[in-house]
């Protein structure tokens, strides 16, 4: 994937700088990443689904939120419709990324901008989010890709190899304890400003007050609280 793209970048040099310093700035996430494909490839094996979906899922799904979100869904025979809105409603915090970053890539091609946007997830976010505190980027699309190529090449890797190692590896508590370390690795670096506190603390808050709720509603409610809490923060909060 990154070789790929070299050549092109190797004629902007400007580009390329950017594109190689996306990559170094999310390499801290990526143990986190990769731990979170291993489990979600894991899962999907062990749910019951054969080899061809679970790839699809991989590559086009890309996202170990929805996966597992849609994974039990999926076992009980739940409807298209209804797996459709689970998955949305567990990645509403793409909704937040996309609030962040539309103000930097407006001026982007919408091809650009959709392909970009569709492969940013939370380790490169937050690495953007921290470039951007130290000094404006002047390559922003070019510096999240390079985050972005790096970032995929590790979550499929992981994802493939879980899948490939289902037979052998336990899903089980251990698992589910890696799965929860991962989420802590990628989700504390953005915990940065006040939309993303306000976000978590009402997250947390909702999902505690939510425990026991059945169908697992108060999961869903904390996604939609730590939304509505981190937009109501950033509120009024132009560019920097």
């Amino acid at each position: 994937m990154l070789r790929t793209m070299q050549p092109a970048l190797r004629r902007h040099p400007v580009r390329w700088r950017a594109f190689r310093l996306g990559a170094r700035c999310v390499v801290p996430s990526l143990p986190a990443m990769a731990a979170w494909g291993l489990v979600t490839g894991v899962a999907m094996v062990k749910v019951g689904l054969e080899l061809l979906p679970a790839l699809g899922m991989t590559f086009i799904v890309y996202s170990g939120t929805s996966q597992l979100t849609v994974l039990p869904l999926l076992a009980a025979g739940t409807g298209v419709l209804a797996m459709a809105a689970a998955a949305a409603v567990a990645n509403l915090r793409f909704v937040v990324y996309s609030a962040l970053l539309s103000r930097h890539l407006r001026r982007v091609p919408l091809a650009l901008r959709l392909g970009t946007g569709f492969w940013t997830i939370d380790g490169p976010v937050a690495a953007f989010m921290q470039q951007q505190r130290r000094g404006p980027l002047v390559q922003r699309v070019a510096f999240l890709n390079g985050a972005n190529a790096l970032t995929a090449a590790v979550w499929c890797g992981s994802s493939v190899a879980g899948i490939a190692l289902a037979a052998v590896l336990p899903l089980g508590a251990e698992l589910a304890y890696i799965g929860l370390l991962a989420l802590f690795g990628i989700t504390v670096p953005l915990l940065a400003g006040r939309p993303a506190w306000a976000a978590a603390a009402a997250s947390v808050a909702v999902a505690l007050a939510g425990a026991d709720w059945p169908h697992r509603l108060g999961t869903f409610a904390a996604v939609l609280a730590g939304v509505a809490a981190a937009l109501w923060a950033g509120r009024g909060r132009g560019p920097r």
